[in-house]
């Protein structure tokens, strides 16, 4: 039977490319999008940039897909960590750590096109799009989905990647545990005078996180997070206003900056799902979990899900296990348990340690930049979680 993904996301997009690609074809594939592409593959659809880790990149060559990414991606070669008024902070190169980049940057609709794209080529898997999933049925040998236009599916497991809204846990009852941080993430595309030769920056006041990474043409890709009172102020600004601003809090290391395009705003959330497995069905990536961007980890984490899932599938398969056997989700559920409860708390200090005003803490942070740019076993730390 079929394996059934919801959800046409990266997330869903490569574990269906994953599954085809180590079966060689041999597995009946089903993915369900709700969105029609010539939505999100419009050019200027939602604005969001998204970075793969090192360690990640190296895996999805591995299952033949980075060729899909290569031509849009743009590489990390350092990264810059400071605070506004602080004499701290501290840099992560990649020639230091004998690796070509620590990352690679790419615009999440351009990810998108191309493997859409692919799946014409890629026959064992189905598209449904756009459909959207009304009915679950759970049965001890099999699950059975019906699609809005009254088509039903029937496969031995279903995987949820539809996002951190997921309809599938909806309709499953799996709820989830919600830390509200009051901010919400302005995100947009920027010039500046100076190329940025591959540098993205994470930079810090006691009101605001900024991260600023390398994308192609010579734009840089921002994510500004910030307390939600402030959007309405922000969304009457001009790009004179805001280019102002953003100068102020960012400084000068690339110059000055030119140009801002189209602002998109998000709110921020940190939502984490009491259970992400129940009778044939998982959860991954946002619709398990979704972070707040201050670390950029939601997606490498998402994809770290993606590539256990894969492994502990085409494991099964080979000792003569179904995909959707409790056991396997077990398995599965039991390998990332620590790797998600650990990104997840760490992402949580990170937002906790700089959106405090406290004059203590702000010593604090300086003091602890300075140490890390100054002690390379706590640099080494830092780069091992960066690159995985």
């Amino acid at each position: 039977m079929s394996v059934i993904i919801v959800g046409a996301g990266l997330a869903g997009l490569t574990l269906a490319f994953a599954l085809s690609y180590l079966t060689q074809g041999k597995k009946d594939i089903k993915l369900v999008e709700a969105t029609s592409p010539d939505k999100f593959l419009h050019p200027n659809y939602n604005g969001r940039t998204i970075a793969l880790a090192y360690g990640l990149c190296r895996k999805i060559d591995a299952l033949n897909l980075w060729s899909l990414l290569d031509p849009i991606a743009t590489a990390i070669t350092r990264i810059h960590v400071s605070e506004l008024g602080s004499g701290g902070f501290f840099s992560l190169d990649a020639s230091t750590y004998g690796i070509p980049f620590l990352g690679q940057v790419f615009e999440l609709n351009q990810a998108k096109k191309n493997f859409f794209s692919h799946l014409e080529k890629t026959k064992n898997i189905t598209l449904y799009c756009p459909n959207t999933v009304v009915l679950i049925k759970q049965c001890t040998d099999y699950i059975l989905i019906k699609l809005d236009n009254g088509e039903k599916i029937k496969g031995d497991l279903l995987v949820a990647a539809d996002g951190t809204f997921s309809n599938i846990a909806r309709l499953c009852g799996l709820q989830w545990e919600k830390k509200d941080y009051q901010q919400i993430a302005l995100v947009t595309k920027i010039s500046t005078e100076l190329a940025h030769q591959g540098q993205a920056f994470e930079r810090f006041t006691r009101h605001e996180s900024l991260a600023l990474l390398p994308i192609s043409s010579g734009f840089s890709s921002l994510v500004l997070c910030l307390d939600r009172t402030k959007r309405k102020t922000m969304s009457n600004w001009n790009d004179k206003e805001f280019l102002s601003y953003l100068q102020k809090i960012f400084g000068w290391r690339l110059g000055k900056i030119t140009k801002v395009d189209k602002r998109y705003f998000y709110p921020i959330e940190s939502c984490t799902r009491v259970n992400t497995i129940t009778q044939r069905i998982v959860l991954v990536s946002n619709a398990a979990q979704t972070l707040h961007p201050i670390a950029g980890q939601g997606l490498n984490l998402g994809m770290r899900d993606i590539l256990t899932l894969t492994d502990i599938l085409i494991s099964a398969w080979k000792t003569g296990k179904k995909a959707g056997d409790y056991s396997t989700l077990k398995q599965y559920q039991k390998q990332r348990i620590i790797d998600v409860k650990t990104t997840i708390h760490f992402t949580d200090l990170l937002v906790r340690l700089f959106s405090h005003p406290s004059s203590t803490l702000f010593i604090g942070r300086t003091l602890g930049l300075m140490m890390i740019n100054d002690m390379a076993c706590l640099r080494n730390i830092l780069i091992k979680r960066s690159i995985q």
